[in-house]
């Protein structure tokens, strides 16, 4: 659930993408290799089928954020704080679908802009331009909610 909370946009369509990824898994349990780690088969099945529910619902997304959306900033840390896995979902919940896709891909999954150019249909120029993005919006984010806490 935890996988599919970072991809989708509420948590009723993460239920929905859990339960279509152990249906995945039943269907192709035979393609399964004992040999390996079985929680990273499923993780790489719960991520495609993300993937899949985001290339299906593309057409639905018409709202973008532009460069003017999210102004520079810099940042000084003056302390540090500690964010709980609700305050994290909740900075991700505000990113554009594209920009949450390619941080997810990219900084938690591990796959390269090459890979996320392919498996998204965009260019790796683009995944990298989504990427830079969704992290400056993350810290204009980060600071104006959470930048006065003590």
């Amino acid at each position: 659930m935890s996988v599919c909370l970072r991809y989708a946009f509420h948590r009723e369509e993460a239920l929905e993408m859990v339960n279509d990824a152990f249906m995945k898994v039943f269907e192709h349990i035979d393609r399964y290799d004992s040999e390996r780690p079985f929680k990273a088969w499923f993780r790489r099945i719960l991520v495609n089928t993300a993937l899949d529910h985001y290339r299906a619902a593309r057409r639905y997304h018409t709202h973008m954020l532009t460069d003017q959306d999210v102004p520079e900033t810099e940042y000084q840390a003056t302390q540090e704080l500690q964010l709980n896995a609700e305050d994290i979902i909740r900075l991700f919940d505000q990113l554009p679908p594209m920009q949450r896709l390619v941080f997810n891909l990219f900084e938690v999954e591990g796959y390269s802009h090459d890979e996320i150019g392919g498996l998204l249909d965009i260019s790796p120029g683009t995944s990298r331009s989504n990427l830079t993005r969704a992290r400056q919006r993350l810290q204009y984010l980060y600071i104006n909610q959470f930048g006065g806490r003590s």
